[in-house]
């Protein structure tokens, strides 16, 4: 199963994440995660790990395992490096062995200016990057045949909004945290509408009741599968791409394996479980010492 994204290319719609993998880990997951059949995979430069994926990848690509083309390759452009966008694509590039990427995102709804330090009240430094300019050093990247498409990590409706009026390029994709217990419905509905597509991390709510939650158990029990599997499924159903993450090849199966399907009844229990803020487990408002989340 594929989604269509804007720019005409297939993006499957289950992507397996690196986030918080040793190199070690990320070759036991990728050799894995591609044998049991992901293709899509989800990388960025923060994660400090892309040069330990890019060597595993290499060397299953050299035996022959899958072919580059028929593999879905995201990374994603971090906060700190806003002022210099060709330069990091180009090292996460280098570090994944790979001549593009399919995708490429901004990571961050705001950028960095590391070496300006901190401000007088101890806050990081913006960098003077407006992000319509930023944009354009973006579709730049599509244009050299870097990257296939570009989209966008952690951006807010508004920002989507207005970058959807000066964009040559459209962003193709917007990644988000999406799970039962934070679900900001109406945001990521009205992406899909606008013909961005939708990515969701943080897919099982780890730390939170998600896998726990009455209305997740309840079709589990009935439809004889695990909890981790309606949470995926009812991201799909959704119309979302659930990125998920697991070392064990019979968990990876299990969480590809998804023939069955949830009833309508059983995707509006899940919708309303959502518990706004509170269960959000990404708090980008300290990361960035802004007050992102505050009502307007």
């Amino acid at each position: 199963m594929s989604i269509k994204l804007s720019t005409g290319h297939l993006m499957p719609n289950q992507a397996f994440g690196f986030w918080e993998l040793t190199a070690d880990e990320c070759a036991v997951a990728l050799e894995g995660a591609i044998e049991e059949g992901y293709r899509l995979f989800d990388f960025a430069a923060i994660y400090g790990n892309e040069a330990a994926c890019g060597q595993a990848l290499s060397k299953i690509l050299r035996a022959g395992k899958v072919k580059r083309e028929d593999l879905f390759i995201v990374s994603k452009l971090w906060a700190s490096d806003w002022h210099q966008v060709q330069y990091a694509c180009e090292r996460s590039l280098k570090d994944l062995q790979l001549y593009y990427v399919d995708l490429y995102l901004v990571h961050s709804a705001v950028g960095v200016d590391e070496a300006a330090g901190l401000d007088s009240m101890g806050r990081k430094m913006r960098p003077r990057v407006p992000n319509h300019v930023l944009w354009q050093n973006m579709e730049a990247l599509v244009a050299d045949g870097k990257v296939k498409a570009i989209g966008t990590s952690n951006w807010s409706c508004l920002q989507l909004a207005d970058a959807l009026n000066y964009a040559k390029i459209p962003p193709a994709v917007n990644q988000m945290e999406l799970h039962p217990s934070y679900h900001p419905c109406e945001f990521s509905q009205w992406c899909l509408s606008v013909g961005i597509a939708v990515m969701g991390y943080c897919t099982l709510g780890t730390g939170k009741p998600d896998l726990t939650l009455e209305a997740v158990t309840k079709p589990a029990k009935r439809l004889g599968v695990s909890p981790h599997q309606v949470i995926i499924k009812w991201s799909m159903q959704k119309g979302y791409c659930p990125i998920t993450k697991v070392l064990e090849r019979d968990l990876m199966r299990k969480n590809k394996t998804l023939n069955f399907e949830l009833t309508e009844q059983d995707i509006k229990a899940i919708d309303a479980c959502d518990g706004g803020l509170p269960m959000k487990i990404c708090d980008h408002a300290a990361e960035f010492n802004l007050p992102i989340y505050s009502r307007l």
